[in-house]
């Protein structure tokens, strides 16, 4: 079995310049393990507290291209 790991993150405001005055990111591109993925227009990232020596969770809505719900030998 492979070893566990967290995955990453990406969340981006893709800009076509330098915006003046822009202190705030306006998310319009998710990637995770490197990989662009679709999210509904009207869904919410969710992040949890940032600090030093605790895990971070992000909570995503994606749109899914294929779903598998299985078991298997491990």
């Amino acid at each position: 079995m492979a070893d566990l790991r967290g995955a990453d993150i990406e969340i981006i405001e893709r800009r076509k310049g330098p915006i003046d005055g822009a202190d705030v990111v306006l998310p319009n591109t998710v990637r995770i393990n490197g990989t662009s993925v679709a999210i509904p227009a009207d869904s919410r990232i969710k992040v949890g507290d940032i600090s030093d020596g605790e895990l971070v969770t992000v909570t995503i809505t994606v749109f899914a291209r294929s779903v598998s719900i299985r078991a298997e030998d491990a």
